[in-house]
């Protein structure tokens, strides 16, 4: 237990270098309940055969490589068509680096809030964009710099970021995503994939492919 709250104390404080220190704040969506900040981020229809849920970190290299290598193919093959419905929750643990792991919660976070103004195409959009700029921000000197830079890309100024990333309600719900995760299902790394309601490994992400096929065929 010890441990565990030096390592949130650790998380914490590199939290704070990212956005101007202030007391946690709840923050009403300016759109409905369905598409804001706190809803499930899906993307394909709501009656496909299949549903793909993914937990990621944004600072997860193989979750980046997914994304960015694989998930195209995933998206125009499955999820455009019918077949799949994904739905991406954030899982920002990365053991014994607090750094990655406030940098994962702050783009989680921002991408979240894009979702009030924008909804769930807003909140994929600045993921991708987080994803395909990875090496930069979250491994490069000025994390702040670049994720202010990227916000106001997408249309959130320096003090709407920093607002966010005050967001008591984001965050609680980033960190129930992980508590499900964690146990429900017992995942201890990313990127992991649950498909219709089990956890499925991977030795290789072209694997998934045939899982989804034979999901598919199932449940025809």
């Amino acid at each position: 237990m010890a441990a565990f709250s030096k390592f949130a104390s650790a998380v914490a404080a590199a939290f704070l270098t990212l956005a101007t220190p202030g007391a946690f704040a709840d923050t009403p969506a300016t759109v409905g309940e369905s598409e804001g900040a706190l809803s499930e981020m899906a993307l394909g229809a709501d009656d496909a055969p299949v549903t793909v849920i993914e937990y990621a970190s944004l600072t997860c290299s193989h979750c980046a490589h997914w994304h960015e290598e694989v998930f195209p193919t995933v998206d125009e093959k499955y999820i455009k068509t019918g077949k799949v419905r994904f739905i991406l929750r954030e899982m920002p643990v990365v053991p014994a680096h607090p750094a990655l792991v406030a940098r994962s919660y702050a783009g989680s976070m921002l991408a979240r809030c894009a979702a009030d103004a924008g909804g769930s195409d807003s909140y994929f959009s600045l993921m991708d964009t987080l994803f395909e700029t990875q090496e930069v921000w979250a491994f490069g000197e000025d994390a702040r710099g670049e994720l202010v830079k990227t916000a106001a890309a997408a249309g959130i100024d320096e003090a709407a970021f920093d607002a966010c990333l005050q967001r008591a309600d984001v965050k609680a719900h980033i960190d129930e995503n992980i508590s499900i995760a964690t146990n429900e299902f017992a995942i201890q790394g990313t990127p992991s994939f649950i498909i219709n309601g089990k956890y499925r490994r991977f030795g290789t992400f072209e694997e998934i492919f045939e899982a989804l096929d034979a999901a598919a065929a199932n449940a025809d």
